[in-house]
């Protein structure tokens, strides 16, 4: 058998960036996202010791093989290897495969889900168990610490968590989970109200984030007060949610798309203006998703203008998506061991 796992990505509609140190550590931070029904999977075969280790992505149709974990090569799937070389023995003989629901460089905390998605499917492989939090700490601790990525650790939480997620961090460290309590109303509001448009103009959030970390030490850098104005809208929004007030929920939309841009001027998106031109007359709010510059954008549709929305993006290029919410968070379960065939097939793509 093999133990299989998924994730889903998420939509960050408030205080993105706040989540990130230094200002998260300095100042504190408070991120709103939700999980959506788009996801990241993971699968890991246990091998018969001497098979040595293969790690491979279907959306890169790429791979790495090596005799142990100490020899794998870098430069191949660094990402996955530093899960690898912190969560497995190092006489063990494993497969890992992954595969994702979303482009990279999309904005949807694609990496963080992925890093969840590994994290959980290792843990049921050699029968770890973690709590959500706790998977999502140890898959972001990876990411930022072991790998030196930049950014925050809201991707992560809500890949494990799922679900309407407030997260707050606290001056000096630490984050709390505050799951959003929304009525059925308001979630179904949000569900048929909100689209996700995913332009061509995909962003590389690891730069952007070093772009804001240089602006933020910077004196009279907007940055700061930019991160500031998002961690109120993400406050407010999260009150807004609870009860019910959906256009107090779209004002915050739009000011933390707006200060977004204000970060850095990496963080803003020449497509997305565009695109938000041409939509105009039929939103009430957007937000360019993660750390911006691109990838996707969530809008809220004004009332009847759902379909004509998704046409006219349509016709604008973007490839448009529902936003349905995922409750559940990284789930785990048992599937049929990888075939030889298919394991064959995986190694000779690894060369």
């Amino acid at each position: 058998m093999k133990s299989c796992s998924r994730a889903p990505v998420r939509v960050d509609p408030a205080g993105g960036g706040t989540d990130a140190p230094p200002f998260s550590v300095e100042q504190g931070g408070t991120v709103v996202n939700f999980a959506i029904n788009r996801h990241v999977f993971a699968s890991v075969d246990r091998l018969s010791a001497g098979n040595g280790v293969t790690i491979y992505s279907e959306d890169l149709r790429r791979g790495v093989t090596a005799d142990s974990i100490s020899v794998l090569p870098e430069g191949r799937l660094d990402f996955l290897q530093g899960f690898i070389r912190r969560l497995v023995p190092q006489d063990e003989s494993i497969l890992l495969v992954t595969e994702s629901d979303v482009p990279a460089g999309a904005g949807l905390g694609g990496s963080g889900a992925l890093g969840v998605a590994v994290v959980a499917a290792l843990d049921h492989a050699f029968g770890r168990v973690r709590t959500p939090s706790e998977t999502a700490q140890v898959a972001n601790d990876i990411e930022r610490g072991d790998l030196g990525y930049p950014g925050g650790s809201q991707d992560s939480f809500a890949a494990a968590l799922g679900g309407i997620n407030k997260l707050v961090y606290a001056k000096g460290g630490g984050v709390a989970h505050h799951p959003v309590k929304i009525s059925r109303d308001t979630l179904m509001d949000l569900e048929q109200h909100s689209l996700l448009i995913h332009t061509s103009e995909a962003h590389v959030s690891g730069n952007i984030h070093q772009d804001i970390l240089d602006s933020y030490g910077r004196k009279n850098s907007p940055t700061f007060n930019a991160l500031v104005c998002l961690r109120e809208a993400a406050n407010s929004m999260a009150a807004a949610l609870e009860v019910g007030d959906m256009a107090g929920y779209v004002d915050n939309l739009n000011l933390s798309c707006e200060n977004l841009y204000r970060l850095h001027p990496s963080c803003d998106s020449s497509a997305h203006r565009e695109y938000c031109v041409e939509l105009e007359e039929h939103i009430l709010g957007r937000k360019t998703c993660g750390a911006g510059g691109g990838g996707g954008m969530m809008v809220y549709t004004r009332p009847g203008h759902r379909r004509a929305c998704l046409l006219c993006a349509r016709e604008l290029g973007g490839v448009v998506w529902p936003v349905m919410l995922d409750f559940k968070g990284a789930v785990t379960w048992s599937g049929k061991s990888t075939c030889k065939d298919v394991f064959e097939k995986i190694l000779a793509r690894c060369k």
